[in-house]
């Protein structure tokens, strides 16, 4: 065994197909620059959460290794946080151990994890996590791997960090009546952004009519929607990426413009935070 062993995976972002990906439709995802860092150490004591108790237990670890884990992506805010911690988790763990372990063996030992925390997965997260770049994911499918010449830059700002977890936002479109229409129409529209995407088009339309039936769907806040609207009618493209959420916060959105610079200005002036990233990074 090492000492000091230590691992890193990055977050991701849904551009296309959120909760429709559950139903079996195409979701559009990438990996971001944000992510997760862990250091396995022989000693000192650090508070583990159930999820990475599960994360040490599915790499072959005990209650006696030690973690310290830092983390640059808001919890359930859509950019993968508990797939990217229980990744890092493994990654890092059987390092220690001495036996690495290979990203389709990775995939399957989060997706354990995922089960923990999000109750029926469809597998999105940890793909992305796990395999990195642009991918075009369909639930119990092999995904297929986009590739595009030049880097595609967004914002994503905080609409607040949502207090409904993922399996409530989940059980909620489903109570929907109609979800079935809805989460058609969202496959269709991540079917043809694959394409403009790779043709390396503008997706502002498509941002806006996807952020616009999820807001239907019921899975985001007024607060939100709110904010939404306005970067609307100034020109960009909105919407959450991740499973929302209603009272508290939606969590992040993916904001897309041709200028951001007025963009920036209003969410500076209305002291919202939001950080810059872009696809197509390696």
């Amino acid at each position: 065994m090492m000492d000091k062993v230590s691992a890193s995976t990055r977050g991701k972002v849904i551009l296309f197909g959120e909760h429709a990906v559950v139903y079996g439709k195409m979701a559009l995802v990438a990996s971001i620059s944000m992510g997760v860092k862990a250091q396995v150490e022989e000693s000192g004591a650090a508070d583990k959460s159930e999820l990475v108790k599960k994360a040490i237990e599915v790499a072959g670890g005990d209650e006696n290794i030690q973690l310290r884990i830092e983390s640059e992506l808001p919890i359930g805010s859509g950019l993968g946080s508990s797939a990217a911690v229980s990744a890092c988790v493994i990654k890092a763990v059987r390092q220690y151990l001495g036996e690495p372990v290979d990203n389709d063996e990775l995939f399957q030992l989060t997706m354990e994890c995922e089960r923990l925390a999000h109750g029926n997965p469809s597998g999105v997260d940890p793909a992305c996590v796990v395999y990195g770049g642009l991918i075009a994911f369909i639930k119990g499918q092999p995904f297929e791997r986009l590739q595009i010449k030049n880097k595609v830059k967004f914002l994503l700002v905080n609409s607040g960090q949502p207090s409904e977890s993922t399996m409530q936002m989940v059980e909620k479109v489903a109570d929907n009546s109609r979800k079935n229409k809805i989460i058609e129409e969202i496959g269709e529209i991540a079917i043809l952004a694959k394409e403009e995407i790779v043709r390396e088009r503008d997706i502002t339309e498509l941002i806006n009519r996807n952020g616009l039936l999820l807001e239907e769907l019921g899975v985001v806040g007024l607060k939100a929607k709110k904010l939404s609207q306005k970067l609307r009618l100034m020109g960009a493209g909105v919407k959450i990426t991740g499973a929302g959420g209603l009272t508290t916060g939606s969590g992040m959105m993916i904001v897309v413009a041709p200028d951001f610079a007025k963009i920036k200005e209003l969410l500076d002036n209305s002291q919202i935070d939001y950080f810059e990233t872009s696809i197509g990074e390696s």
